[in-house]
């Protein structure tokens, strides 16, 4: 079982906390929960057992993890889960009706019909006393017959999702990366779903710091086997902090590592 993943994120003052991580090799799921305030807001379940009887290894399935981890926060970031927080925060049961304000009588009393709900002869419209009916406000309203509650939306968004075909970007072997040294990666990219290398990605590595603007490195496209060697040199920096980004993009989707300098 590999090492999860716990992240928290802030989104509209309201603080996510994602967890993801491996529920090993006799149950092969790779599951992420979404928490606010300790209850669980939506979950989402990625099954690896083609990778593992493909003899893949453990890089796989943390490259796995990595990505489905960074789509929940990608996700919550982009207000995916709003509706569903909104709905969690409203009264599990209906509301008790909150009654109309009605005018006093000339005495200061209230009418009868208000007052009291059996004897006495309130008095009339016609005669100036009011005999409204208290009018119920924020009552749920039920959906119509046959449409989907907003739950079922969020769950059906979620299982689709997982089900999608993914971009995995998997770091094969590096060099001792540093400011100033010159670099060899080699990088592989497959399909999340069938584990199948992904020919013809475009894979790019960026140095981005502190005290200066974004630089692409190196650039490369991925072979047959979903290979791509970069070498490449990085520059010194006499300050700040840095890092490299290395990106793929394919017709699948995209996916990035990152490594502090």
């Amino acid at each position: 079982m590999i090492t999860g993943y716990n992240t928290d994120v802030r989104h509209e003052e309201v603080v996510f906390h994602v967890q993801t991580e491996d529920k090993g090799a006799a149950n092969p799921f790779i599951e992420s929960l979404v928490y606010v305030g300790g209850q669980v807001l939506a979950s989402k379940r990625a099954n690896y057992a083609d990778l593992l009887a493909e003899g893949r290894d453990e890089k796989e399935i943390i490259a796995l993890m990595d990505q489905q981890h960074r789509t929940m926060i990608a996700a919550i970031r982009h207000g995916k889960f709003d509706a569903k927080l909104a709905a969690l925060g409203r009264p599990k049961t209906s509301p008790m009706p909150v009654l109309e304000a009605v005018p006093a009588g000339g005495d200061g009393s209230l009418p009868l019909s208000v007052a009291g709900a059996g004897g006495g002869s309130g008095a009339s419209p016609a005669a100036g006393g009011s005999n409204r009916v208290p009018t119920p406000r924020g009552m749920p309203i039920p959906p119509p017959p046959g449409e989907r509650t907003l739950d079922q939306v969020i769950l059906e968004y979620l299982t689709n999702e997982a089900a999608q075909e993914q971009l995995v970007l998997v770091l094969e072997s590096e060099a001792d990366l540093g400011l100033g040294r010159r670099a060899s990666l080699a990088l592989r990219t497959s399909s999340s779903k069938s584990g199948l290398p992904i020919a013809g990605a475009q894979v790019s590595v960026r140095m981005i710091s502190t005290i200066a603007e974004p630089r692409v490195l190196a650039v490369g496209r991925t072979d047959e086997h979903g290979g791509v060697p970069l070498r490449f040199e990085i520059p010194a920096l006499d300050r700040g902090t840095a890092a490299l980004i290395i990106s793929a993009v394919s017709a699948i989707g995209r996916a990035e590592l990152k490594h502090l300098l």
